[in-house]
């Protein structure tokens, strides 16, 4: 059975994959490794590409997982690569006003922000049904600010310019957090928010079961 690698998105867990159906695969989640206030994303990718002992992995990133999946196939042979709700290159990440960017650069923002599920967060992210808003809720309140406030810092350095092929990039043309203006995905998904792997993971099981069918054809 082949294992997809999941990266979710800033300070989650596995939870965000729960709902995905991929045929004859293993999804294994990748834990957060320590991070140094000094690393940049590719530092970051890096570390993380360390936890994947398997050559020619296929990666699966949400978010923020999505950008690190790139860098870590960019430094390594991968089978195959898809990201939802997440980005490719540093053009298709929406510009923070200059205020927001001076509250991320600075880290001003305390960590405890970054864990709190207010109803506004939980409206942003795309969450409307209770089962949504708790799984989002319990997201939040068990990740690690600091990692969170670190990461938006380092989505603010990144400066990415090019992405390895194979990739299949998903993306919801409601998402208000990587906002659609600026995306060039293979697939739109219709009203999906920035959770959309989770509410609307039987269209997105059925995209990524296609893929992997046909790079197994090739």
């Amino acid at each position: 059975m082949k294992k997809i690698y999941c990266l979710s998105g800033l300070g989650a867990d596995s939870r965000i994959f729960a709902n995905l159906k991929i045929e004859e695969a293993q999804l294994v989640h990748l834990p957060w490794p320590a991070y140094d206030e000094h690393d940049e994303l590719p530092c970051y990718a890096q570390k993380m590409s360390a936890l994947i002992k398997d050559e020619n992995p296929i990666l699966l990133g949400v978010s923020f997982g999505g950008m690190l999946a790139v860098e870590i196939a960019k430094m390594r042979t991968v089978q195959q690569v898809i990201i939802v709700s997440s980005a490719k290159t540093r053009e298709e990440i929406p510009h923070f006003g200059k205020f927001m960017k001076f509250l991320v650069m600075r880290q001003v923002v305390p960590a405890s922000f970054y864990t709190w599920p207010n109803r506004f967060v939980l409206k942003l992210f795309g969450a409307q049904t209770d089962t949504e808003k708790d799984m989002l809720k319990g997201v939040f309140t068990s990740s690690d600010g600091h990692l969170v406030r670190w990461a938006m810092k380092a989505i603010q350095l990144w400066q990415n310019e090019s992405y390895p092929q194979p990739i299949v990039h998903i993306h919801g043309d409601t998402d208000k957090i990587i906002t659609p203006e600026y995306i060039h995905p293979n697939y739109w998904i219709k009203g999906g928010s920035h959770i959309m792997i989770y509410n609307r993971a039987e269209e997105i099981s059925a995209i990524i079961n296609k893929e992997l069918s046909n790079a197994n054809r090739l």
